[in-house]
């Protein structure tokens, strides 16, 4: 297997990545809304042929106001349509970074969880054969595999 997290990412690296996300954040701060789960998933969306249909909507509202619903707020559509393209590219750039995060963490996690085992294997291997604090070692790791006994998996008796 090819190990492909090899080097560490330097504190400074770090530090400084989570700075500037951190100001990102903050400069945009005022401008955005969290949702709730159940908001996010009440929410009609929007995809890619979406936002051109709302913007050239919201042209259109613009150039002929007359032909527009008067309960229409065609400033509040403009918005909408302005705000939605203009954090497309930030959006867009976020979430391949976030994905790339994900992704290094993935693999320096799957790594570093086989070479665990095999680490952990070769403990077991010496507390069999009474290796000076390899029992203390395995005793310590063990319960990171315990099973749930039947009865801990079995529902409680109804009263």
């Amino acid at each position: 297997m090819n190990n492909l997290n090899t080097e560490l990412i330097p504190a400074d690296v770090l530090a400084g990545a989570l700075a500037k996300i951190r100001a990102a954040r903050a400069d945009l701060a005022p401008y955005l809304h969290p949702l709730t789960p159940q908001q996010r998933q009440d929410l009609p969306k929007m995809g890619d042929k979406s936002l051109a249909f709302v913007t050239k909507v919201a042209e259109y509202a613009q150039s002929l106001p007359a032909l527009m619903p008067s309960y229409l707020d065609a400033a509040g559509l403009a918005t909408d349509a302005a705000t939605s393209t203009a954090l497309l590219p930030i959006y867009l750039e976020t979430d391949a970074l976030a994905l790339d995060l994900d992704s290094t963490r993935m693999v320096a996690g799957s790594e570093g969880y086989a070479a665990a085992l095999i680490g952990y294997g070769a403990l077991q291997g010496a507390a069999k054969d009474n290796q000076p604090g390899a029992q203390a070692a395995v005793a310590e790791l063990a319960p990171r595999f315990a099973r749930p006994t039947k009865a801990a998996k079995a529902p409680a008796p109804a009263a």
